[in-house]
């Protein structure tokens, strides 16, 4: 059986991709030149309690990037927005149930390499049962 870390993870990439968006388990370097938008799926964080030998509980909570010229804001805002719609309809993964704790998401400028973008980050956190 996958972990429930593996299986939130999965489920939210899997949701990015059913709304036709650049999905990545990576964040693409700009030699690869992806480009923009495009959602990064990244940090998967999990405190479990283990209430027996097979009965996991506890949260998780996942991160995902959003990434977009800052000339495109409507393209992005709309991205994260429909993307924490989705999230926000997780109620099971393949061998849990889920609850939403908590949706958290941060809209930043970033002009770290050549091109003006948007960063959006999106945290995700879910009750485990």
């Amino acid at each position: 059986m996958e972990s429930p870390k593996i299986q939130l993870f999965n489920t939210v990439f899997k949701k990015s991709l059913a709304l036709n968006y650049s999905t990545y388990d990576y964040s693409p370097p700009k030699e690869q030149g992806v480009p923009y938008p495009f959602v990064h799926v990244g940090e998967t964080i999990g405190a479990d309690v283990i209430n027996n030998k097979t009965v996991i509980t506890g949260t998780l909570t996942q991160t995902v990037h959003v990434w977009a010229l800052a000339t495109d804001r409507a393209t992005f805002a709309d991205m994260v927005h429909k993307l924490e719609k989705e999230f926000r309809k997780i109620t099971r993964l393949t061998n849990y149930n889920v609850r939403l704790i908590a949706l958290d998401s941060n809209e930043i400028y970033d002009n770290t390499t050549t091109d003006n973008l948007l960063h959006g980050i999106i945290q995700v956190e879910y009750k485990i049962s």
